[in-house]
């Protein structure tokens, strides 16, 4: 009991760096310089600013009239840290129910990772030493990780939209693959209360681990863009 306590004592830390590390990265350029929320959205209106005045720019004055193009005008001129900060506010407000929910998915996305990471590294010590007596937190860690997965790729379908197929092949891949780990991880729910031989299970949490971390990497994909570690 003392040894299982002692490495429950170690896995809590690595637990709240796993979530630490699985954050998406928001952690924008903004961020990195140190900048308030204001001026960060006026930063980022300053480097698009065509996608606030596209239509505009385009139609002759002739076409949009005085008051169009002093509106035109006055949208073409710089803002300040505030009124673009307002706009962006007024940009991300929630449209519906399904657009909320679609939201949640970044935050519910980390507990799974986390945890069934968790589980997997908890089977392999099992594995390396039976007498630590780690079946009870594996199985915990093993709910809790099917739990967030499912939230999680449900809330996912709601950010991405309901639909079978996708023109953007990074998000075909993460959505699929996000549902398949939700039900894989199902699966070695009921292995981890039920099988009396863990053989299977371990195997299925080796591939959860696998699948885990290439969902991250997609995300970052969708989140960054291409190439987004730069390895290519």
């Amino acid at each position: 009991m003392k040894l299982s306590r002692s490495l429950l004592s170690l896995l809590t830390p690595i637990a709240v760096a796993l979530l630490l590390l699985s954050a998406p990265g928001s952690a924008h350029e903004g961020h990195k310089k140190d900048l308030s929320e204001a001026e960060m959205a006026q930063m980022e209106m300053q480097d698009h600013p065509a996608a606030h005045h596209d239509g505009a720019e385009m139609m002759p004055d002739a076409m949009i009239g005085p008051a169009g193009a002093r509106q035109a005008s006055a949208n073409a001129m710089p803002q300040t840290a505030d009124q673009a900060l307002a706009a962006k506010i007024a940009e991300n407000r929630v449209t519906s129910i399904s657009d909320f929910l679609g939201r949640l998915h970044p935050v519910a996305a980390h507990f799974p990772i986390a945890l069934l990471l968790l589980a997997a590294l908890g089977e392999l010590l099992l594995t390396i030493r039976p007498a630590l007596g780690l079946e009870t937190t594996v199985r915990f860690l093993i709910s809790g990780g099917a739990a967030g997965a499912l939230t999680a790729a449900l809330l996912g379908w709601f950010a991405a939209g309901w639909r079978l197929e996708d023109r953007s092949e990074t998000l075909g891949l993460h959505r699929w693959n996000g549902t398949a780990i939700a039900a894989v991880a199902l699966v070695a729910t009921w292995l981890a209360f039920r099988a009396r031989n863990r053989t299977l299970l371990r195997i299925v949490l080796a591939v959860l681990a696998v699948a885990l971390v290439l969902q991250g990497y997609l995300g970052g994909e969708m989140v960054f863009g291409p190439n987004h570690l730069g390895l290519e």
